[in-house]
């Protein structure tokens, strides 16, 4: 995003008119938030949406690729729904910057919590929807570039949990990966994620009678079977079977 800001040394300082970070408002929730707020500035997990304006319209939307936590200056904000890519319409905290505005520390801080919070983003089907699936592996590479991590896999490993974790909307038993394999003109924002718990639910009986919350599994089982939905098999069955 170099033509829209520049460095003094210390701050990113934004060189457009006008600019809105639409950070959605689900980052703040939860056990583990995305967000922590601080008054006049506030630490992020830097991958969200940006709004360019040019005489009060909406020009262009980027996304900040900086997966780890950053921290932000806020100087003005404001509670919107924005339509979101690969969200739609999302609750969000819109924060304002104008040119000349000091918008972030032009530094992160390498830590592995951070890539401790990306993997549990993963596993627990989190990953901001704004990111498009053909840029996932791309941006989990990267907070691990950042916060100088490697968890002494092949990027082979983390394509697979990530091509588990991308399901297709219409079916959560089937993933994202084998749809846009077929049809690469679809949209690679067009997936939903799923959680490991998730997964294990919809991807066979077996698999969701070995999880937990036992009544939700032997539902989602009962209704593979009534719709005679196709399942994988695991190879652990094939060794019970026998």
């Amino acid at each position: 995003m170099s033509k829209y800001f520049h460095s003094d040394g210390l701050y990113l300082v934004l060189d457009w008119e006008y600019c809105e970070f639409f950070i959605p408002q689900y980052y703040y929730e939860g056990a583990s938030p995305l967000v922590e707020d601080l008054g006049n500035t506030i630490n992020a997990f830097g991958v969200f949406n940006v709004g360019f304006y040019t005489n009060g319209k909406l020009v262009e939307t980027k996304l900040l690729n900086l997966p780890t936590m950053i921290r932000i200056n806020q100087y003005d904000s404001e509670k919107r729904t924005i339509d979101l890519p690969g969200l739609g319409s999302t609750p969000c905290n819109v924060l304002k910057f104008y040119k000349g505005n000091k918008v972030m520390e032009d530094a992160t801080i390498e830590d592995a919590a951070n890539a401790t919070m990306m993997l549990m983003m993963i596993t627990r089907g989190k990953i901001p929807g704004s990111v498009p699936y053909t840029k996932a592996l791309d941006v989990w590479r990267k907070n691990q570039e950042m916060n100088k991590v490697h968890f002494g896999v092949s990027s082979l490993v983390l394509e697979i949990i990530l091509a588990a974790a991308y399901r297709q909307k219409d079916d959560l038993s089937k993933k994202f990966a084998y749809a846009i394999g077929k049809n690469p003109d679809i949209s690679p924002f067009d997936y939903i994620m799923a959680s490991i718990r998730q997964i294990c639910q919809y991807s066979s009986t077996y698999t969701a009678m070995t999880f937990e919350d036992m009544n939700s599994m032997i539902t989602s089982s009962l209704n593979k079977a009534r719709n005679k939905t196709e399942e994988a098999v695991s190879p652990i069955e094939k060794i019970i079977k026998m």
